[in-house]
C-alpha cells in the first residue's frame, strides 16, 4: 500500500499566539502504537481520543508524530512537528469498482475558544475519481501547530470527521494536545 500524502489544504493563520496548518493522507503503513488502549465497540482507542463511528468497523485510532513516533500518553507536545490522528478502518466504506469516495474535515480550537482552523472538506476537489479501496483502510489527518516563543502552556482541541460520500459510514472524534513548558 503506497502512502499518498498531499497537502490538500495548507492554510496558515497567523494570530497573536500561534499558527496552524493541516492535511490529510490515505494509505500507508500502520505505525507503532504505545500506551493503554480503551476498547469501544471493538476499536482500540489511544491518546484519550473521543470517537464515534457509524457503519464502519475500526481496528484502532491513535496519535503519531510526522516521523511515525507514537504520541506518548498524556498528549504533551512540544509542537516541533505535526501530529496526526490515524484511523485504521477494517470495513464499511462503500466500494465502487475498487474505489472509495471520502470526505474529511478538521477543526482546531484554542483553549480560549478561538477557532484557529475550520476546514469543512479536505478532500473537496481532490480524488474526484475516488481513492483505492485498499488505501481507505488507513486515514491520517494532521495538525501542525506552531507556538510563538515564550507562550505559556496551553491546550488545543482538534476535532475531525471522515465520511463516505457514497454511503452512510462515518467516524468523528476529537482529542486534546497540551503544550510543554
Amino acid at each position: 500500500m503506497q502512502k499518498l500524502t498531499h497537502p490538500l489544504i495548507c492554510l496558515l493563520l497567523v494570530c497573536t499566539l500561534q499558527s496552524c496548518e493541516f492535511s490529510c493522507s490515505v494509505g500507508g503503513k500502520k505505525d507503532e502504537v504505545k500506551g493503554t488502549a480503551v476498547v469501544k465497540d471493538g476499536t482500540r482507542i489511544y491518546n484519550d481520543i473521543q470517537l464515534t463511528a457509524n457503519g464502519l468497523k475500526l481496528e484502532k485510532a491513535y496519535l503519531v508524530f510526522k516521523d511515525g513516533t507514537a504520541m506518548p500518553e498524556g498528549n504533551l507536545v512540544d509542537f516541533t512537528q505535526p501530529v496526526s490522528v490515524k484511523l485504521i478502518v477494517e470495513d464499511g466504506w462503500v466500494n465502487e469498482k475498487g474505489k472509495v469516495f471520502l470526505g474529511a474535515a478538521e477543526k482546531i480550537t484554542a483553549e480560549d475558544g478561538t477557532v484557529l482552523l475550520d476546514e469543512k472538506d479536505l478532500f473537496s476537489g481532490q480524488y474526484d475519481d475516488g481513492i483505492d479501496a485498499s488505501d481507505a483502510a488507513s486515514i491520517g489527518i494532521s495538525a501542525n501547530i506552531t507556538l510563538k516563543k515564550d507562550m505559556p502552556p496551553t491546550t488545543f482541541t482538534v476535532a475531525f470527521r471522515v465520511w463516505d460520500k457514497k454511503g452512510d459510514g462515518y467516524v468523528e472524534g476529537s482529542y486534546k494536545l497540551y503544550s510543554k513548558k
